[in-house]
């Protein structure tokens, strides 16, 4: 079933799928298997890496709805929530909130069943991209600098991947 939020932009001419590119918010995007993010994570062996391609990746969505929409960086976390949860990674939830921490989690985080299939319980959590992304969104939207850690993950055995931002 199509997300109530995919259907607004195809019926509001937000986002089209063509033969020759996927566009969502006049930005092209790219669709590969998850898959494939988790073998190369799996084949690089290098977390600073794989965090700075996902800060990356959240940098370069939300410098876009920025300029696109004239808005604050600020007030861009519900569009930019909203795209992350039709990404196929998951639907991030925010736990809890305070002025130095906020917590995330992940109830179904398909990078981390992926990593679990294909390369079994892990010793330490393994959601480095993830953790890129939400540093990024967290430094844009509270124009604060934060480290994130995982805290718990799915692909170490855990029910939920658990994020803790802190600001530093």
């Amino acid at each position: 079933m199509i997300s109530a939020f995919l259907s607004k932009l195809l019926t509001t001419r937000q986002a089209s799928f063509t033969e020759d590119e996927i566009e969502i918010f006049d930005l092209n995007f790219t669709m590969q298997p998850l898959l494939s993010l988790v073998e190369f994570q799996e084949e690089i062996k290098d977390k600073k890496l794989m965090e700075r391609l996902g800060y990356l990746i959240s940098n370069a969505i939300i410098t876009h709805f920025k300029r696109r929409f004239a808005i604050e960086e600020k007030k861009i976390g519900n569009l930019w929530t909203k795209l992350f949860n039709i990404s196929g990674i998951g639907r991030v939830e925010v736990v809890d909130v305070t002025e130095k921490r906020t917590v995330l989690k992940l109830a179904r985080n398909n990078f981390a069943r992926l990593y679990v299939e294909k390369y079994g319980i892990q010793k330490q959590p393994v959601c480095f991209l993830i953790t890129g992304m939400f540093k990024n969104f967290i430094e844009k939207t509270s124009g604060k600098k934060v480290e994130v850690k995982e805290t718990s993950c799915i692909a170490s055995g855990n029910k939920v991947c658990t994020f803790e931002v802190e600001v530093v």
